[in-house]
């Protein structure tokens, strides 16, 4: 556990800094949009470290996990490097360092709120693997009252938030490349939470939306 936190830890000073680098070093941070991103961005994924465990290997799993890994490969390095270098190369097509920017600014942190909610309320069985864990009980508290995945609205949020924050086309095609994969993910696992809550989700699934409240 202590290597897997050491190695989380390392990973967010490492793309805070390469952060730094795409955005044009110092001048990065002096801007106040580039100042509070990075704040933003280390906030995301401490909270992600410590909220989001592992999980255990199973069935449900197997099916998907070389789909999250080559996704991951892909989406987490250019969600890095792709927007802070747009915002220090280019100045359009999306206007820079305006409204817009700090009401990506605004998204980002209420993605990033929601996902801590969402980890609260689900405590150890928040994690990266989809499958049951030992003792798993069926959460309808917090921000699960509302819709039945905020950890995957939270992301969509953060997401969209970064590519209108760095006025990044890359980060919003991050978005419509990683949206139907999350959708995709959800009937997985909404398959998978009827076959071990049976009546009780199915009964849940009719008081909540999937990820937009009282839409969708």
């Amino acid at each position: 556990m202590a290597k897997i936190v050491i190695g989380r830890l390392a990973f967010i000073a490492a793309s805070g800094v390469i952060i730094v680098i795409a955005g044009g070093g110092v001048s990065f941070l002096h801007r106040p949009v580039g100042a509070f991103y990075l704040a933003l961005w280390l906030v995301w994924w401490l909270v992600t470290s410590l909220g989001r465990q592992i999980g255990t290997p199973s069935t449900y799993d197997r099916t998907q996990r070389v789909i999250v890994l080559a996704l991951s490969f892909v989406s987490v390095p250019l969600l890095i490097v792709g927007p802070p270098w747009e915002y220090a190369h280019f100045a359009g097509p999306i206007p820079r360092d305006g409204a817009l920017a700090w009401a990506g600014l605004a998204l980002f942190a209420t993605g990033i709120a929601l996902q801590a909610a969402a980890m609260w309320a689900l405590r150890g069985f928040y994690t990266v693997r989809l499958g049951m864990q030992t003792g798993h009980r069926l959460v309808t508290s917090g921000p699960y009252r509302l819709v039945r995945h905020p950890g995957y609205l939270s992301y969509i949020l953060s997401m969209t938030g970064i590519g209108l924050a760095l006025s990044s086309l890359i980060g919003l095609g991050l978005v419509v490349l990683v949206t139907p994969f999350l959708l995709w993910r959800i009937q997985h696992e909404e398959k998978m939470l009827v076959a071990e809550f049976g009546e009780q989700y199915r009964t849940y699934m009719q008081q909540t939306k999937r990820l937009i409240p009282l839409v969708y």
